[in-house]
């Protein structure tokens, strides 16, 4: 699948390698570099290298996960630009998850104002969701507190990079897929429920569909909204919850545990403010899949956390929470009136 519009160009199947010199070449940079994370680079640098034989590329590796998703990071991506003579017409590639793609894509929007950029993600979540829409960001007081919207040139999303994730890490990316199904599509939520198997036992065929769905949606939402000023507000189910579980965690709690857990607790949330009757489908799914949809962490603390959210408006914290399967609406809540329905809800999760 090739999808050719002002996000970039995206390709989505596996062998999505094969386009990489050709995409290089077309943009004709001056300079090129992967940066990677110390876990993917040891696994797939030498081996995507190979696809571009006969350019000179520099591999830049930075720490993996969110704690690397700093200022320290982004300053040393910055030197390296400046060290390596990088112009605007210098390519940089991110190679990883969602950590190395935020943080190549915001030191790439910031350097002379723009530089070249371009997306290979390696883990589900980042194929199906971070890597396509343009966001970017460091995590600075808080997840994603500072960053730009910035689109890359191309997306390779190789459905192969997925056959050799770790089966936490599969899963870390399934809640973001079931998200979808849930804020706009019953089939799609239908058709994750119906192939459980398949999904878990990672089948070519399955993999393939579920990965080119997920990013049709996600290019579809942000097409009209691109500055999530509207409709883009629906990707974030479960995410206002879930960023401020990740950084009371000290990030121990992957994003899309923390997400499971969010959406869990907004579809409890739900039941209560909207009158939402399919929490049991929604949470049953998640738990099936081995995803949490609870936490130990205080909610007080939770909503304190969610009042510093970039998403709050005016003192008050908006929350996508489902009208049923496939439908989700945006709400705003005062915090106290949120700690209180949360605290009657959660007394028997």
């Amino acid at each position: 699948m090739i999808i050719e519009c002002r996000l970039g160009r995206i390709i989505v199947e596996r062998g999505a390698l094969n386009f990489l010199e050709r995409e290089i070449d077309r943009m004709k940079p001056s300079k090129v570099c992967i940066v990677t994370d110390n876990v993917v680079g040891k696994i797939w640098f030498d081996k995507v290298v190979e696809y571009i034989k006969g350019r000179d590329v520099e591999k830049v590796e930075v720490e993996a996960g969110e704690r690397g998703k700093n200022l320290k990071t982004l300053t040393l991506l910055w030197r390296k630009f400046i060290d390596g003579g990088y112009t605007r017409k210098s390519l940089a590639i991110a190679l990883g998850g969602g950590v190395v793609g935020d943080v190549t894509g915001f030191a790439s929007s910031t350097f002379m104002r723009g530089i070249y950029f371009a997306q290979v993600p390696t883990t589900l979540l980042s194929q199906v969701d971070s890597s396509i829409g343009g966001k970017n960001g460091i995590n600075f007081h808080g997840k994603n507190m500072i960053g730009t919207f910035y689109q890359p040139s191309f997306t390779l999303v190789d459905t192969k990079f997925i056959r050799t994730l770790p089966y936490e890490e599969f899963l870390n990316g399934m809640a973001e897929v079931i998200k979808y199904g849930i804020i706009c599509d019953r089939k799609f939520f239908k058709y994750v429920e119906e192939n459980f198997e398949a999904i878990k036992n990672r089948e070519e065929n399955v993999l393939n569909r579920i990965v080119e769905e997920c990013v049709k949606m996600k290019v579809n939402i942000v097409l009209e909204d691109e500055r999530e000023e509207g409709l883009r507000r629906i990707l974030n189910f479960g995410h206002t919850f879930g960023h401020a579980i990740e950084k009371l965690s000290h990030y121990r709690i992957k994003h899309g545990f923390a997400v499971s857990i969010g959406m869990g607790i907004a579809c409890r949330v739900a039941e209560k403010l909207t009158g939402f009757s399919e929490k049991s489908q929604v949470i049953g799914l998640l738990k099936r899949f081995g995803l949490p949809t609870t936490t130990r962490i205080e909610f007080k603390r939770i909503v304190e956390e969610m009042v510093k959210d970039k998403k709050a408006w005016y003192g008050k914290i908006v929350l996508v929470v489902p009208e049923e399967i496939g439908k989700v609406t945006v709400i705003e809540v005062e915090k106290t009136e949120l700690a209180r329905v949360l605290e009657e809800v959660m007394a028997n999760a």
